[in-house]
């Protein structure tokens, strides 16, 4: 009787262990699937896919071009040659221009078009003229724009000389500029700047500072200094749409960095596969990705926002000169394009990929070499090709 009872309660153990495990193995989350965040981004608030743009393209030699890119058989409308640019300047592939999230190249509105010898020029958008030059250093480096979400000033950094500027877009006048050195005279290299989606500071990586600044965008003065690692050079940034977050790109170990803004705490960082060198990036408009463009790959590498790990690459096609100078936002938000400046023989190429299904959407290559690409209203591009520009020319290569 007494083994009967002894066999009937381990019965009745068992059974509750095996009940038991199978409830937890119900209730306990999985590790062993895969972080990887299916990719799935909306391009806008609204479903309504946004082509009316065009781009304004100003190449490596100085020529201004207006491009449709959305027409398969003639993308290229017409040009100007607005500056005549040595053919002595070497490897002109280090400048760069970056308009605020939903803006457009209005016209008449005056435009900043950097040359990597430190020269900027202010270009009238309804005449394609030079109004005013702009010598903010004199030797070759990285040098770029970005206007301040009015699109009333733009911050200009210039690597080389170590000076940082703000200029208004209408007066033309210097609001503010400095000069970053060590106690020795070498440049910090301030080779990139981006405003805050609010506009109140600048987001500046000093490249041989090992820094990350923020400087206030009215006045000049540093209000806070984040120090990287000795050596990681931090020399590419942008900040996403809802202003709480910064991606920077690092030279020194090939990594990208992300922060939370404005208190600049780190929150993951994400090494570059394949040795893939980080250049210029940019956030989706709900800052759930960040598209990375490297400079030595025609490759797109798309890194998560919530795992901070690399969910896809997307392959672009092959060019002579590979590596990817400049990737942005159309408005709308429905693409993000990225710049292949290649070089003034073989020329370059516009890749627009579509932010819904992460693949490309449209290739637009060019037999010359650009070097700066912003959305144009189709307006300002009408005007543009009726009045001010020649027609297309096959093979531009001047």
């Amino acid at each position: 009787m007494n083994y009967k009872l002894i066999l009937l309660a381990g019965f009745v153990v068992i059974l509750a262990i095996g009940f038991g495990a199978s409830y937890l193995m119900l209730r306990t989350p999985s590790t062993t699937t895969s972080t990887t965040t299916p990719i799935s981004v909306p391009p806008s608030t609204s479903s309504k896919i946004n082509n009316d743009f065009y781009f304004l393209v100003f190449t490596q030699k100085g020529i201004s071009m207006v491009i449709n890119p959305f027409s398969t058989s003639a993308s290229f409308l017409g040009f100007q040659h607005v500056a005549n640019i040595s053919l002595s300047v070497p490897s002109q592939v280090f400048y760069w221009e970056q308009l605020p999230y939903n803006s457009m190249v209005k016209l008449g509105q005056n435009m900043f078009m950097p040359l990597n010898n430190g020269t900027v020029y202010a270009v009238n958008s309804s005449t394609m003229k030079i109004v005013k030059t702009f010598e903010v250093g004199n030797s070759t480096g990285f040098i770029g724009v970005a206007y301040s979400p009015n699109m009333q000033y733009v911050a200009i950094a210039d690597g080389p000389s170590g000076i940082v500027e703000v200029i208004n877009t209408q007066t033309l006048q210097v609001v503010w500029k400095d000069t970053f050195v060590s106690p020795t005279g070498r440049t910090y290299y301030p080779c990139d700047v981006r405003w805050d989606p609010n506009g109140q500071f600048l987001l500046v990586p000093m490249r041989f500072n090992n820094s990350i600044d923020e400087i206030s965008s009215s006045n000049g003065q540093v209000i806070k200094v984040l120090a990287s690692s000795p050596g990681s050079e931090p020399y590419m940034l942008s900040p996403n749409i809802q202003g709480n977050m910064l991606a920077v790109e690092f030279s020194g170990n090939n990594s990208v960095g992300f922060y939370s803004l404005p208190n600049l705490v780190l929150q993951g960082i994400v090494k570059m596969p394949s040795n893939l060198v980080p250049q210029r990036g940019v956030f989706t408009p709900n800052g759930r990705y960040y598209l990375e463009a490297p400079g030595n790959a025609n490759d797109v590498v798309i890194i998560s926002t919530s795992n901070f790990s690399v969910v896809k690459t997307i392959a672009l096609p092959s060019t002579a000169a590979p590596g990817l100078s400049e990737i942005q936002l159309t408005p709308g938000g429905s693409y993000a394009y990225t710049v292949i400046h290649g070089n003034v023989k073989t020329g370059g190429m516009i890749v627009l990929i579509s932010l819904s299904s992460m693949s490309i959407a449209y290739e637009v290559p060019l037999t010359t070499a650009p070097a700066v690409v912003v959305p144009l209203q189709t307006n300002a591009g009408t005007y543009l090709v009726d009045n001010v520009l020649l027609p297309p020319v096959t093979g531009l290569h001047c």
